[in-house]
């Protein structure tokens, strides 16, 4: 793959970390790593997982217009 690589990491942290907004602890883990790439041909499946990301994101748009109390979104990013 060309480009940068995304390794993964183990993040840690405890049972109730994240309701009390207690800190945790990330530990790189080289073993899966992935890049972003581009594709001029773009199979079905991707073509599905385009369509999929296109609909979720005129989902967030919408709950965002219909109720802005819940969630605010930065999506022209």
């Amino acid at each position: 793959m060309k480009g940068p690589l995304f390794y993964s990491k183990i993040l840690l942290f405890g049972e109730y970390g994240i309701i009390q907004d207690s800190k945790g602890l990330s530990i790189p883990y080289n073993f899966y790593n992935g890049a972003l790439k581009t594709e001029e041909n773009l199979s079905e499946t991707a073509l599905e997982s385009n369509k999929s990301l296109m609909r979720f994101s005129d989902y967030l748009a919408q709950l965002q217009i219909n109720q802005p109390t819940l969630v605010q979104f930065d999506i022209t990013a």
